[in-house]
C-alpha cells in the first residue's frame, strides 16, 4: 500500500512538471482588428460609431487634426493580459460640399507597432429641386436706378460723364433709371442737363421730382419748409404748367422726360426745399390738372408707403385716369403690396431710400446683403421700380471720398443693383419655389422675351451644395454672375442637365448669384 501512495505521488509530481513545461511553452494570441473598415455616413452632421477587438494587446487610434470627424470618446485601450472589443463613438459635421468626404483614421497596434487603416466616408446631401413656374406672373419690371446728385444741392460732388458711363453704361453695371430734381428756380434747369444728356445716352429713362413749387404759388411764400407751407388752389393750374415748362427745355436740350412727380414728400416739412400736401388736395389737383401734364404723373412720393396719400384718387374715377405711377419711399419702413394700385394698372415705384450709419459699415458686404434683401422684398411686394437716392455717396453705388470710399469707385451696393438692373429689368417677375425652412435662402424669377434669369441671394452662412431649377421646358444655355464680399460680378458655376431642362448650382454663403437662362 505504500508502494502504490509512493508511485501515485510520483506520477502526479510528474504530471505537473510536465504541465508546467507545456504552460511555459504557449504564447498568448494576440489580435487586433475592427468590425468595420470602411464606415459609411449621411450627410447630415451627428455621431458615428466603430467596434475594436482586441486580444493580449493595448491599441491607439490616430486621427488627423484636420477633417470632419471629432470628439472620440476613446483614443487608447486594450491590455496585454486578455481580450475584449471597444465601441469607439465619435462626432461629424455636416457635409456642406458638394462632393463625397473620406477621411482615414489609423489603429496601431501598440505591442506589434503595426496599423489598420480604417476608412470613413461622409455622402453629399441630395439637391434642394425648385421648380420655376412662368404660368404664375406678377408685376413687370420697369428697372433700377438712383438719384442724379443735384448740382444746387450737392456742390462739388456731382456725377462726372466717366462716372455715369460706369452705372448706366453697356460695359458698367447696367442701370436705366434716373431720377432729376426739378428745382423751382427754371434759371437752374441746365445746372443738371450733361449728366442728364449722357444717362439717356446709355439708355436711361429719366423722371423727375419738384422739391418745392416756386415760392409764390405756396401758401408760406417761402421756398423752404418748416412753415407748413402748401401750393395754393388758385396756382394748381400755373403748377401744373410750372411741369411742362421743365419738361419742355429738357426735350428743347434733347433729354426726354417720361414721367413728372407732383410733389417728393408731402407728408414731411424739413426746413430746407419742401412743401405739404394732403390726400384730399393730391386728389382735387390730378383730377382737375393732371390731364394737362404733358408726361406721366407720379403721386405721392410719401416717405413711405403711406396710401392714404394716394387710395383718394385711386377711388375717383375721373383722378385715377390721370394718374400713372404711385411713387413711395421706405423710410421708416414702407414695403408692401398695394393691391388698389395693381386693381387699377398702376405701377409702384419705390423712388427714393438711403440707408446709412455715417461709418465704413455703410459700404460693408454686410450692409450691402441687408440693401440686397431691401430690393427682394420690393420685389415680392410687386414694386416695378427701384431707385435709390445719391447715386454718389459713401452709403450708395459710388463712392464720394468719405469714410474711407475712393471718389468714383463702384462700391458693394453698387454691384448688388446692378444684378436686379441687369437680371430683371424689362422683364416680368414670375413664381419660383423657395426652399423649405430656410428663410436665408431669397430667390426671384423673371421671364422676357428670350430668357429665363434667376436672382438668387444667401443671407446666412452655410454653403448650399447643389441646388437644381426645374424648368417646363428645355432651354438652350445657361450662364451665371456672382456677387460676394470678395468678388464682384464674376462668372459663377452653373450647369444644365437632364436634357438642358434644369439647372444645377452651388449657393455660396453671403452671396448674391445672377442666373440667365435662354430659351
Amino acid at each position: 500500500m505504500q508502494r502504490l501512495n509512493f508511485i501515485f505521488k510520483l506520477f502526479i509530481l510528474f504530471a505537473l512538471i510536465v504541465g508546467c513545461a507545456k504552460s511555459e511553452d504557449e504564447t498568448p494570441q494576440v489580435d487586433l482588428k475592427v468590425k468595420e473598415e470602411e464606415i459609411l455616413l449621411d450627410a447630415q452632421g451627428g455621431s458615428g460609431a466603430l467596434t475594436i477587438i482586441w486580444s493580449n494587446t493595448e491599441w491607439e487610434l490616430i486621427i488627423p487634426s484636420e477633417g470632419f470627424l471629432s470628439g472620440f470618446n476613446f483614443l487608447k485601450g486594450g491590455s496585454f493580459n486578455h481580450s475584449s472589443q471597444t465601441r469607439v463613438q465619435f462626432n461629424y459635421t455636416e457635409n456642406n460640399t458638394n462632393t463625397e468626404r473620406i477621411q482615414s483614421i489609423q489603429l496601431k497596434n501598440i505591442l506589434s507597432g503595426e496599423s489598420k487603416q480604417i476608412t470613413i466616408k461622409q455622402s453629399t446631401k441630395p439637391p434642394v429641386v425648385l421648380q420655376v413656374k412662368p404660368s404664375t406672373s406678377y408685376q413687370q419690371i420697369t428697372g433700377f436706378g438712383g438719384m442724379l446728385n443735384p448740382a444746387l444741392w450737392q456742390g462739388g460732388n456731382q456725377l462726372t460723364v466717366a462716372e455715369i458711363d460706369r452705372l448706366y453704361g453697356q460695359n458698367g453695371l447696367g442701370y436705366k433709371m434716373l431720377r432729376m430734381m426739378i428745382y423751382p428756380n427754371s434759371n437752374d434747369w441746365n445746372r443738371d442737363l450733361e449728366i442728364a444728356k449722357k444717362a439717356q445716352s446709355l439708355g436711361a429713362r429719366i423722371f423727375a421730382s419738384p422739391w418745392s413749387p416756386p415760392a409764390h404759388m405756396k401758401s408760406s411764400k417761402q421756398q423752404g419748409g418748416g412753415n407748413g407751407g402748401y401750393l395754393l388752389p388758385e396756382y394748381y393750374a400755373d403748377y401744373a404748367q410750372h411741369l411742362n415748362a421743365f419738361v419742355d427745355y429738357m426735350a428743347a436740350n434733347g433729354v426726354t422726360i417720361e414721367a413728372v412727380s407732383i410733389q417728393n414728400e408731402p407728408d414731411w416739412d424739413p426746413e430746407y426745399d419742401a412743401c405739404v400736401w394732403t390726400g384730399q388736395q393730391i386728389l382735387n389737383f390730378i383730377k382737375n390738372h393732371g390731364k394737362d401734364i404733358k408726361v406721366k404723373v407720379i403721386a405721392a412720393e410719401a416717405v413711405n408707403f403711406k396710401k392714404e396719400y394716394t387710395d383718394p384718387t385711386l377711388n375717383d374715377p375721373i383722378a385715377r385716369e390721370h394718374l400713372d405711377i404711385i411713387g413711395t419711399h421706405l423710410y421708416g419702413g414702407g414695403i408692401g403690396d398695394y393691391p388698389l394700385a395693381r386693381q387699377h394698372n398702376k405701377e409702384i415705384w419705390m423712388t427714393e431710400h438711403l440707408m446709412n450709419n455715417n461709418s465704413a459699415n455703410d459700404w460693408s458686404w454686410n450692409d450691402a446683403l441687408i440693401f440686397a434683401k431691401e430690393l427682394h422684398g420690393c420685389m415680392e411686394a410687386n414694386f416695378n421700380a427701384f431707385i435709390w437716392w445719391y447715386l454718389k455717396r459713401h452709403y450708395s453705388m459710388l463712392g464720394d471720398g468719405e469714410f474711407g470710399t475712393v471718389k468714383g469707385e463702384l462700391l458693394p451696393r453698387g454691384y448688388v443693383l446692378s444684378h436686379y438692373a441687369q437680371y430683371a429689368t424689362e422683364r416680368r417677375r414670375i413664381a419660383v419655389d423657395k426652399i423649405a425652412s430656410n428663410n436665408d435662402i431669397l430667390v426671384t424669377a423673371y421671364e422676357g422675351t428670350s430668357d429665363y434669369t434667376l436672382i438668387i441671394q444667401n443671407q446666412g452662412n452655410a454653403l448650399i451644395p447643389t441646388v437644381q431649377f426645374e424648368l417646363p421646358q428645355a432651354f438652350t444655355s445657361v450662364t451665371g454672375v456672382e456677387t460676394t464680399a470678395t468678388k464682384n460680378m464674376q462668372t459663377a458655376s452653373v450647369n444644365a442637365t437632364k436634357n438642358n431642362q434644369v439647372v444645377s448650382l452651388t449657393i455660396n454663403p453671403k452671396s448674391i448669384l445672377s442666373i440667365k437662362i435662354r430659351k
